[in-house]
């Protein structure tokens, strides 16, 4: 969880998070995403594959959490006046 992170600081989250009702499935990765019912929150199915092989699962939930990346939040810190390099495009 949190690749790139400090390790520790993301299982802390992991586990407040848990703690919190959160149930996360490592190793899953989603296929689809289906809407059963709407309401609020709405049903939905997720199918999932799992990533060291090709078992498969469906689960019904009520939300579906996606950490796909980040763009850092550097443009108003002027570091090229600092002489600092980026790779930002």
């Amino acid at each position: 969880m949190l690749r790139g992170f400090d390790q520790q600081i993301a299982e802390m989250i992991g586990e407040h998070m848990e703690g919190h009702g959160v149930k996360i499935l490592k190793g899953w990765i989603p296929v689809s995403v289906e809407k059963l019912e709407d309401g609020t929150p709405p049903r939905l199915l997720v199918t999932a594959k799992k990533t060291n092989g090709d078992e498969t699962m469906e689960l019904e939930v009520n939300t579906v959490m996606f950490a796909i990346g980040r763009d850092p939040c550097t443009t108003d810190l002027r570091l090229e006046h600092a002489g600092v390099a980026t790779s930002l495009r």
